[in-house]
């Protein structure tokens, strides 16, 4: 009887081992697929584009506010008139111009605002968002991670921005660029417009020519583009 029981035991953990093992699998998998998915890019897409995931300069964790109508059309500290319709934010002392992916801990949301002014002021609290900003992401007052990017030094490789704003390191020439453009919110608004038609579309950031981060503040140069995967048609078809 005590022998029937033992192999019996062992019988049924050993079984309860399996089928969690299985759960554990399958779950892993889904998760790899929902990522991948996310970031709009299939197995192909990936080994041809991809050089390598966006490594952030600086990382910080604290409290995300916004401003906006009081300071609407003000001179920011970086020059440039605040506009609170636009994707930027304020921070102590990044560097203007800088990318910084704001995202919720424990959440699956996140946006890129670029840094063009000084602030908060206030303990605890890390980041000014634009109005615009703090609409997109969905909060006032509100825990965040944010990671600052800025653009590889070498030419041939971009920063690049799938859906999810999970940044990549991306080789140039694996691109057709569709719009050239200079200003931040201007390329959001450009790689929507154009993702609505082509969820593989990227929005690419980069240095002028001649121009890196050791030259100090300065403006970024950003491209929509797809991968050159894509059938040729589908990719003239979005240049005409």
């Amino acid at each position: 009887m005590r022998r029937w029981s033992f192999v019996a035991w062992l019988v049924f953990w050993s079984v309860l081992g399996a089928v969690l093992l299985v759960a554990f699998l399958v779950q892993a998998r889904e998760n790899t697929s929902e990522a991948e998915g996310e970031a709009g890019l299939d197995t192909g897409i990936v080994e041809s584009v991809i050089r390598g995931i966006g490594e952030p300069f600086f990382v910080q964790e604290g409290l995300a506010t916004w401003y906006g109508p009081g300071f609407h059309g003000r001179r920011s500290a970086s020059g440039r008139r605040f506009n609170m319709y636009e994707l930027t934010a304020a921070h102590r002392w990044l560097p203007f111009g800088a990318l910084v992916r704001v995202s919720l801990p424990g959440r699956d949301t996140a946006i890129v605002v670029q840094i063009m002014d000084r602030g908060p002021f206030v303990r605890r609290r890390i980041i000014d968002l634009s109005w615009a900003a703090a609409q997109a992401l969905g909060v006032r007052l509100h825990p965040v991670r944010i990671e600052a990017y800025w653009p590889p030094r070498e030419r041939r490789y971009m920063l690049g921005f799938g859906a999810g704003w999970k940044p990549f390191i991306v080789e140039r020439s694996a691109f057709v660029l569709l719009d050239t453009l200079t200003a931040w919110t201007e390329a959001v608004r450009r790689w929507e417009q154009y993702r609505r038609e082509v969820p593989s579309a990227w929005l690419l950031a980069t240095w002028p020519e001649g121009r890196d981060s050791s030259a100090g503040p300065q403006e970024l140069c950003f491209y929509v583009a797809v991968p050159q995967t894509l059938p040729m048609d589908t990719v003239l078809s979005f240049r005409e």
